[in-house]
C-alpha cells in the first residue's frame, strides 16, 4: 500500500488536526518532482522494485486541489517502479464544492477509481460550524455526480456527536445520506484535538460535547439504521455492503505494510533482512520537506524501529477495531512466530468472551457469519479473535486489559 499525502487546503476546519496548510498557490511541479523523488528514493533504499502494490491512497489535505497531469505522473512512477495490478485501489479525497466537482473526470482519466468526499453533515448550520466551505446541497449533488463517474466506488464521511444533536437529528440526517450514498460510508465520532478551534472554544466552555450517555445512543442509532439500509459495520467507524469495503482502510487496521510519502506521512515497513519492522514519519512542513527531498531524494524525519511489543500490541488494537479481528496466522507472521495466545492475558480474553464482548473461532470453515468477508476466508481458516458487536463498541476499553 503505498499513501500520498498532498497538504493543501483552502481553509482549515474547526476539528482538523490533519498535516495541512492554506496556500492558494502551492508549486504544483516542486511538489510533484519531491513526490515521485522519495518514491524512486523509497524503491531503491529498500530494494522493493516491482513488489505488488493493491492500493494507492492520495489523502491530505485536499487531493482534489492538485493538478490531475501531477497525479497522473505519481501513477506512472509508482506503476514503472512497482507492479501495480489492474484491480488496485486508487482512492482520492475531494471536498464537495463545486469547483472540485468538475474536475473529477479528470483524476478518473487518469487512473483514480475510487473518490472519498468530505461530507461531514447535510445540515448547513453544522457545517458552518465545522469550517466546511460547502452546503449541503453541494454535498448531496457531488456525491450524485461523483457515482455518475466513479460507480460503486464512492464512500464519503460523516461525523456525529455534534454540539446539541438530538438521537432524532441524527437517524434524519444518516437516512438522508444513505438514501444517496454508494456501497461505503464512514461515519465518525466527533473527537475534541488539542490545537484545533474546536479544543480552544472546549477549553473556554463555548462547545460542549454530548454526554456519554448520548454518544453511546447515537452510535446504537447508527448501527441500527445501517443494518436497514444493507450496511455491515467491517471496522468502527466504517461501513459497507456488496463487499466494497475499502482495501486500503483494511489493510492499515489489519497491519500491512505501507509506504507514507509527502509532508508528514506516516508509514510503516517490514524488512526482511533485518527481521525487523520499522515506523517512518516524514517532515511536517511542505518547503523543509521538499528542500529535504531535492538535497537527498527524501524528507525523512524519523526512521525508528519498533521493538517486538510495539509490533504486537498494534496488531492486537488495530486488529481488533475490525470484525474479522487477528487471525493467529497475521499475528504469527508479522510478530516472529509469537503465538497469539501466549502473548494476551488469556484469563481476560476469557473473561471478555463469557460476556460476550469477543469470541475465538477455532478451525473457522463456514462463511455465512455476517463478518466475513469474501477476500479473508482463506486468512481466517486456522483461527480467529474477533470482537462481538457490542465489544466493537467498547474496544477501547477492552484491549488494555488483555495485554500483558
Amino acid at each position: 500500500m503505498i499513501y500520498i499525502h498532498w497538504p493543501f487546503c483552502k481553509s482549515k476546519c474547526t476539528y482538523c488536526n490533519f498535516n495541512k496548510y492554506i496556500d492558494p498557490n502551492p508549486d504544483h511541479k516542486r511538489m510533484k518532482n519531491s513526490l515521485i523523488s522519495e518514491i524512486k528514493h523509497y524503491v531503491q533504499k529498500y530494494d522493493m522494485k516491482g513488489r505488488i502494490i493493491h492500493s494507492v491512497y492520495f489523502g491530505g489535505g485536499t487531493p482534489s486541489l492538485a493538478l490531475p497531469s501531477t497525479f497522473e505522473e505519481i501513477l506512472n512512477t509508482i506503476a514503472n517502479e512497482f507492479t501495480l495490478p489492474s484491480n488496485a485501489e486508487i482512492t482520492m479525497e475531494g471536498n464537495p464544492t463545486s469547483t472540485e466537482t468538475r474536475k473529477l473526470q479528470n483524476f478518473h482519466s487518469i487512473g483514480i477509481n475510487r473518490l472519498s468526499l468530505g461530507l461531514q453533515s447535510l445540515d448547513d448550520i453544522e457545517l458552518k460550524r465545522l469550517g466546511r466551505d460547502h452546503t449541503s446541497k453541494e454535498a448531496i449533488n457531488a456525491v450524485k455526480e461523483s457515482i455518475e463517474i466513479f460507480g460503486e466506488n464512492v464512500t464519503f464521511d460523516l461525523i456525529f456527536g455534534r454540539e446539541g444533536q438530538t438521537v432524532d437529528d441524527w437517524r434524519i440526517e444518516l437516512k438522508n445520506a444513505l438514501e444517496i450514498a454508494s456501497n461505503h460510508i464512514s461515519l465518525y465520532e466527533l473527537t475534541i484535538k488539542r490545537g484545533t478551534p474546536l479544543y480552544k472554544d472546549f477549553i473556554k466552555g463555548k462547545f460542549k460535547k454530548p454526554s456519554p450517555d448520548k454518544l453511546a445512543d447515537l452510535y446504537d442509532i447508527t448501527l441500527e439504521i445501517t443494518k436497514k439500509y444493507g450496511f455491515q459495520q467491517y471496522e468502527v467507524s466504517n461501513f459497507q455492503r456488496n463487499e466494497k469495503y475499502s482495501k486500503h482502510n483494511y489493510g492499515y487496521w489489519s497491519g500491512l505494510d505501507y509506504l507514507g510519502i509527502g509532508p508528514g506521512a506516516h508509514g510503516r515497513l517490514t524488512v526482511p533482512s533485518k527481521e525487523a519492522r520499522f515506523r517512518t514519519i516524514r517532515r511536517l512542513y511542505p518547503e523543509e520537506w521538499m528542500k529535504q527531498c531535492e538535497e537527498t531524494g527524501e524528507g525523512i524525519a524519523k526512521y525508528e524501529q519498533m521493538s517486538s511489543a510495539d509490533v504486537r500490541n498494534e496488531l492486537v488494537l488495530f486488529g481488533l477495531r475490525t470484525r474479522i479481528g487477528i487471525p493467529r496466522t497475521r499475528f504469527r507472521k508479522y510478530s516472529l512466530d509469537q503465538e497469539l495466545e501466549k502473548y494476551l492475558n488469556m484469563e481476560q480474553v476469557n473473561k471478555f468472551i463469557e460476556d460476550g464482548f469477543l469470541v475465538w473461532e477455532n478451525n473457522y470453515t463456514k462463511y455465512d457469519k455476517e463478518w466475513v468477508l469474501n477476500d479473508f476466508r482463506e486468512e481466517i481458516q486456522n483461527g480467529v479473535l474477533r470482537p462481538t458487536e457490542k465489544g466493537l463498541a467498547v474496544i477501547d476499553e477492552i484491549v488494555p486489559r488483555i495485554l500483558y
